[in-house]
């Protein structure tokens, strides 16, 4: 059974499921967005959002009118909701959607049932802080709590844990509580936002899992008709899932902001764990206050500043010098496998297809505000206490933070240009050009690039290769897919054994055609199952990680990862605002 024609989206729901013909494929109708809310989020004439009511009163009206039916008036949200941005959080529990100056934050129920299939309202923020300032980015953000004894993950656990944040085209960042709360607003670039990500390295702090190394290997059968003019298609891809020589590098969680120029900031993932614990708790107490937290600022070599896509994927895994000086004829300095921070940028202007920049050099580390030992000191108690110790306080020199009086307002360091990294290579093969980039889970070191001439590029971040292109796919959205395997024996524990147990997928909904295709690793030459489900839909993917998850918690000899990663995850929505969650029966 399958839609064929986007005007039947809004009808999902009364279906059961939608199938591809192997049986393999289903789509499962999920919440919607009801009328009330779209009315609230896009304005409906007279009844557009009051920002003189109150929160509360907000929430019951719309949450009072969560049964109306789809009628055929708010189907003129169409336009609005193909022009909005959407992010979800793990397990798709909230989804977060933003139109001009407004985002809402909504929860699904958690049984969707033909009577109770409706999102419902759970915070609304409108935080402008100037005329004509657009919100341009969104993400969901989850923060690492410790539970207490034996606590479980209830309402309280989530509403602690969940942050949105928040890009302007102004160039700020501003990061709300689950209930709409304002926690921080810093503007660390002049130039719109457009996409914020969380990264969080496979190895974290726990080296244990790491030691025994393992690669995976995919043989892949290389058809392909496309030729690049300064890149050649390997045939092999290797994709690294541990450290094979012992020689593995420090990294660390970060979050990183990709501007329209191409500039990046990297706010460090545990000061701004901290920072946001602290300001959790002085929300929870109504008081307020100005966190504080490191970041770096890049930018790439380019002629024309203006790219659609960058993305930060860390430092080389392994260092090896043997490897550095095969390589070297390869790429220019600095050598792969001596960089200390990777990008991938895909510019709009040039013959490059996309660039692959590096540096083996640390940026000027800064302070988002100051006096951060003393605030930091004074403000937390107890387990974050601990961690605040062996973070701001142990032995390891660290950079010279520097700190400019801007940063007291907010405008953190606005007007730098920050640190130049040079580009390692380019593919070249005018006109195609990247237009997104969609990152793997941690361990796999992949990442889908879409073009703007129907492909899919599937690029292997650890050996600098094409491994596979997906062709006939115009106007495509990518998300990564994780299921547990049922057939594999003897997995280790750990991270390692966590990750040899899944399988990972690619979900590619094709615009143009209104499909969507699922294609798994090892076996990419074609779709294991393909669904017609009509135009007019985003795929937008689930987080997997937590902010803080990658801390080592626990007692001496008993230490373990703070939070293990969730199977990678995606959902449909479509111009109605009708979700669907993504089955395979394998």
């Amino acid at each position: 059974m399958s839609i064929c024609s986007s005007g039947s989206n809004h009808n999902l729901y009364k279906q059961q499921q939608i199938a591809s013909k192997n049986g393999l494929l289903s789509l499962k109708p999920g919440a919607r967005i009801p009328p009330a809310l779209l009315r609230l989020l896009f304005g409906d004439n007279g009844s557009s959002y009051n920002k003189d009511t109150s929160d509360e009163e907000s929430l019951n009206t719309a949450n009072s009118s969560s049964t109306d039916s789809l009628s055929p008036a708010s189907l003129s949200f169409k336009k609005q909701l193909a022009r909005s941005v959407y992010a979800l959080s793990m397990h798709s529990a909230y989804l977060a959607i933003a139109y001009a100056d407004r985002y809402m934050l909504l929860e699904r129920p958690e049984e969707i049932t033909a009577s109770a299939n409706n999102y419902r309202l759970v915070s609304v923020g409108s935080e402008a802080a100037m005329a004509g300032e657009l919100i341009t980015a969104l993400y969901c953000l989850g923060v690492y709590v410790p539970q207490q004894g034996s606590a479980k993950q209830g309402s309280t656990y989530k509403s602690q844990s969940l942050c949105v944040a928040v890009g302007y085209s102004s160039g700020y960042l501003r990061i709300f509580s689950l209930y709409g709360h304002l926690l921080t607003s810093h503007r660390f670039h002049s130039q719109p936002l457009i996409r914020i990500r969380l990264r969080v390295p496979f190895q974290g702090k726990e080296s244990d899992d790491l030691q025994d190394g393992h690669i995976w290997n995919y043989s892949i059968n290389e058809n392909q008709n496309d030729n690049f003019s300064e890149y050649d298609n390997g045939g092999v891809g290797r994709f690294n899932i541990g450290s094979s020589d012992g020689g593995a590098t420090e990294d660390a969680e970060e979050m990183c902001l990709t501007y329209a120029d191409g500039t990046m900031v990297s706010i460090d993932g545990q000061s701004l764990y901290l920072a946001l614990r602290l300001c959790l708790n002085e929300a929870a107490s109504a008081e307020s206050d100005e966190p504080i937290f490191q970041y770096k600022k890049w930018a790439f070599d380019l002629n024309m500043p203006l790219v659609s896509d960058a993305v930060s994927y860390g430092p080389a895994l392994f260092r090896d010098p043997l490897s550095s000086l095969a390589k070297a004829s390869l790429t220019s300095s600095p050598l792969l496998s001596d960089a200390t921070a990777r990008f991938i940028v895909a510019p709009q202007h040039g013959d490059a297809v996309f660039g692959i920049f590096m540096t083996n050099e640390d940026a000027t580390m800064s302070f988002s505000a100051v006096d951060i030992a003393g605030k930091v000191a004074a403000k937390v108690t107890g387990a974050v206490l601990n961690i605040a110790k062996s973070y701001f306080w142990r032995s390891s020199p660290q950079p010279t933070p520097r700190i400019s009086d801007a940063n007291k307002h907010g405008i953190a360091g606005s007007d730098d240009p920050g640190t130049v990294v040079p580009c390692a290579f380019a593919i070249r093969d005018n006109p195609r050009k990247v237009l997104d980039i969609s990152l793997a889970p941690a361990p796999y070191n992949l990442a889908a690039l879409t073009d703007s001439l129907g492909r899919v590029l599937l690029f292997d971040l650890e050996n600098c290769e094409v491994v596979h292109m997906l062709k006939g796919l115009r106007g495509s959205q990518c998300a990564w897919l994780e299921m547990e395997s049922s057939d594999h024996e003897g997995a280790a524990d750990g991270l390692q054994g966590l990750f040899r147990n899944r399988r990972l997928f690619i979900v590619v909904y094709a615009g143009r055609r209104g499909t969507v295709e699922i294609f798994e690793l090892g076996s990419l030459e074609r779709p294991i199952a393909s669904v017609s489900v009509g135009l007019g839909w985003k795929l937008v993917q689930c987080p997997t990680q937590l902010l803080g998850g990658s801390l080592v918690v626990g007692t001496a000899g008993k230490s373990r990862r703070a939070a293990a990663p969730s199977l990678a995850s995606c959902m449909l929505f479509s111009e109605n605002g009708q979700a669907a969650s993504i089955r395979l029966a394998i």
